[in-house]
């Protein structure tokens, strides 16, 4: 019988590395890189090929699990993790999870949301190499080979220099922290050390019994959750929410692959990047004569080697040289292109200090359309929503503030307590605190919303949902 395989996607993320377009409620994963969509959106394409779409599982936290993305995938899969706990929680629960699934020992695939793979046909090629290996009971990762002596990854040790890239499979020795740069140069001389992708093929018994031996507690939580959480189709929560708390907040790297003598690599060649910063980004995409990535709305005179992102306004440079500059509606960042792994310095202190600039724009997405902040001040506040076309907004209320709505398009169905009421255009409806409702767009075009928000608190811990519809956990 033939093994089934998944993919399972890591979307979890804080948004600090590209900070000011990546925020705690839009990481990275979520950016839309040009015309091929975003990170998330690309790798989900990336690896249907192999696994077909009803075989992707997207696994994410409770911020994240209506990004923008989601929803133009009609059969993905999304599991939701009760809080955030590392990679090797998040692996663990997905194995215990497709295990129960296909009633069966799938071969998983694992991958980041957030990488740029260019050479898409050779990534597919190492794939399906490291499929036939996970069949025979290897875990089996990539490495990338190194075209310079990069501080900002982590890195694979193997036990000889390879004689061929994307088909061979070696033993790893080690893994290896981001070394310094002579340490760095070092590894690029040997040919024997590679990138740590965080790319990762195995079977479901395979990584599961790795859990058993390494760390025993989390594989017990495992299977407390195989057995209880997951025994019938409909998921008990409770127990899942306990067992998932009880859990190391570890990374897989150190729970497992460092320990295991099952790991293997395959030196790869796939135009991979993980955009970990904006000294990344301008270094993967294309440029001008002088060297400078632009996006949007820019012009530059006598600028060299800099990253230039307007995302809202013009932006307009002269004569500066190696700066990341990034323009967005609340929130402009300039910084020395070749110290931007420090931005998430810059988001820490806005979290210390209680800035909302680290959390979230002033435009968030949603499955059923968006919303953007018009006015935000301590005594109201002011958005603009659009529900997109035969869209709902789940059944919700508010703890402590009340809104005030203004139809300026379309109309609206609204379920208010027990009542059901048609808000046309240019009329107006007052939502009391407390007290559930839902709205609805019925009609073939958008419906724009003016709310007015009023009260003390004004963030989504004021909003209780009682009607999760856009969460799509199946077993």
């Amino acid at each position: 019988m033939k093994d089934e395989i998944y993919g399972v996607i890591l979307a979890g993320g804080s948004g600090t590395r590209l900070w000011p377009l990546s925020r705690n409620l839009l990481p990275k994963q979520f950016l839309k890189v040009g015309r091929k969509g975003s990170f998330f959106e690309q790798t989900v394409k990336r690896i249907s090929p192999i696994v077909g779409i009803k075989n992707v599982l997207v696994v994410t936290n409770k911020l994240h699990a209506f990004g923008a993305g989601y929803n133009q995938f009609k059969d993905l899969r999304v599991l939701i993790e009760p809080e955030a706990k590392n990679t090797a929680p998040a692996i663990g629960l997905s194995a215990v999870y497709l295990k129960k699934l296909s009633q069966a020992d799938p071969i998983i695939v694992v991958l980041p949301s957030d990488h740029i793979i260019g050479r898409v046909g050779d990534f597919h090629k190492v794939i399906k190499k490291a499929v036939k290996e996970a069949q025979n009971g290897k875990i089996v990762t990539l490495g990338i080979v190194p075209d310079s002596p990069e501080t900002g990854y982590g890195y694979i040790e193997v036990n000889k220099k390879p004689s061929s890239f994307n088909t061979a499979v070696l033993s790893v020795e080690k893994f290896i922290e981001k070394p310094d740069l002579k340490t760095a140069d070092k590894f690029l001389k040997t040919g024997r050390y590679f990138w740590n992708s965080g790319m990762f093929v195995f079977k479901a018994s395979v990584i599961l019994k790795e859990f058993k031996k390494y760390i025993p507690s989390a594989h017990n939580k495992l299977w407390e959750i195989y057995n209880d959480a997951f025994a019938s189709n409909k998921i008990d929560y409770e127990k899942l929410n306990h067992c998932f708390s009880l859990m190391p907040n570890i990374s897989i790297d150190y729970a497992i692959m460092e320990r295991s003598k099952l790991v293997y690599t395959i030196p790869s060649r796939i135009g991979w990047s993980d955009v970990g910063s904006w000294h990344y980004f301008h270094k993967v995409l294309p440029k001008d004569k002088n060297k400078n990535v632009k996006f949007g709305d820019v012009i530059d005179i006598d600028s060299s080697n800099n990253l230039l992102y307007s995302d809202k306004r013009l932006l307009a440079a002269i004569g500066v040289n190696n700066l990341s500059i990034i323009e967005t509606a609340d929130a402009v960042l300039v910084s020395d292109i070749n110290r931007s792994q420090e931005v998430k310095k810059i988001v820490q202190k806005l979290k210390k200090i209680k800035r909302n600039e680290f959390n979230e724009h002033l435009t968030i997405e949603r499955p059923w359309g968006y919303y953007t902040v018009l006015v935000d001040l301590p005594s109201y506040k002011v958005k603009k929503i659009k529900v997109l076309p035969y869209q709902k907004i789940n059944f919700r209320y508010h703890k402590s503030s009340l809104r005030h709505w203004f139809i300026v398009q379309g109309k609206a169905e609204i379920i208010l307590g027990k009542k059901r009421i048609i808000v046309k255009e240019n009329c107006h409806i007052d939502i009391p605190k407390k007290l559930g409702y839902m709205i609805s767009n019925l009609g073939g075009k958008d419906l724009e919303i003016i709310e007015i928000q009023t009260g003390k608190y004004f963030a989504e811990g004021d909003i209780v949902n009682l009607d999760d519809r856009h969460c799509r956990i199946q077993i």
